[in-house]
């Protein structure tokens, strides 16, 4: 098979025919709109920098909720992450959604069987740490002769996936997209994640030593915040992967910090490249704290 060529590679605007259905849909803040756009951004970057190098492309979304997003009471209704995918004119030739509670999943379907139909989406339902064997029986491997490369969002407002989620699939050609967000406020504090959710913080940035550390080195979120990333970042290049961080304004809530990152990791392809096509551009980009 000959390589895929990107027939337009520029953003579509998120379209006005996906309407208020009726059904369920997430309520936002405004940033998360903002972030939906730069997930748009990347996704664009990444398949012109591929398609002409492979023949398939897949997009894989583990956290796909219902696909839809609303700002007020279901005022303004925008795509979330799977929607804006599938909106987009790009050669993109599997799609594989993934979403763990029953009636996210069953609205989810609905929409996808009645905008996107001729699309090739694939839905499963589950927590993406039980869906692994299904996720690579839908994932071509690539062969001399025919190359697959695969986006995956993961894109919880929680601290998931595991790491041993993106341990598992980075040898599977898979370039992994992951806006870090999560509660994090004065009662659900850096102190809460250390103390309650020492279990759920230990199996996203991997290991427990980690987070001893933090807590002899924390005293407020923001700290903790950037901490956790500069720990992510680290596990996911030790891992053998290309790793670049954009930071970006959050003006949240649920999450009271000033900057949250976006984390891309690729283990055959330029994470960095791929970030600067993204951004390229844009004033929402700030310097990330110093790694080193």
């Amino acid at each position: 098979m000959k390589p895929l060529l990107p027939v337009d590679t520029t953003p579509s605007p998120f379209s006005s025919s996906i309407s208020d259905d009726g059904f369920a849909v997430t309520a936002a803040e405004p940033w998360v709109r903002r972030k939906v756009e730069i997930v748009q951004q990347y996704l664009t970057a990444f398949v012109t920098a591929v398609a002409p190098q492979v023949d398939e492309l897949v997009f894989i979304d583990l956290f796909s909720q219902n696909g839809l997003c609303c700002l007020g009471n279901r005022k303004e209704i925008f795509p979330g992450v799977p929607l804006m995918a599938l909106q987009q004119d790009l050669p993109i030739t599997k799609y594989v959604f993934c979403e763990s509670d029953a009636e996210q999943f069953r609205v989810l379907k609905i929409r996808i069987n009645k905008y996107f139909k001729e699309k090739n989406a694939i839905l499963l339902n589950g927590r993406p740490e039980d869906l692994l064997e299904k996720i690579k029986m839908y994932i071509p491997k690539s062969r001399r002769d025919h190359k697959v490369a695969v986006f995956c969002v993961a894109d919880s407002f929680g601290l998931e996936p595991d790491f041993d989620v993106i341990q598992d699939l980075k040898d599977n050609n898979f370039t992994f997209l992951i806006p870090v967000t999560f509660h994090l406020g004065n009662k659900i504090n850096y102190s809460f994640y250390l103390r309650n959710e020492r279990e759920k913080l230990k199996k996203f940035i991997w290991v427990d030593k980690d987070i001893e550390t933090l807590k002899r080195e924390i005293s407020n979120n923001e700290t903790f915040y950037k901490r956790v990333i500069q720990i992510y970042e680290s596990h996911a290049q030790q891992l053998g992967m290309n790793t670049a961080v954009s930071t970006q304004k959050i003006d949240s809530g649920l999450m009271e910090v000033p900057t949250y990152s976006i984390c891309l990791f690729s283990k055959k392809y330029s994470a960095k490249a791929i970030q600067v096509d993204a951004l390229a551009g844009s004033n929402i980009q700030f310097a990330l704290f110093n790694q080193n």
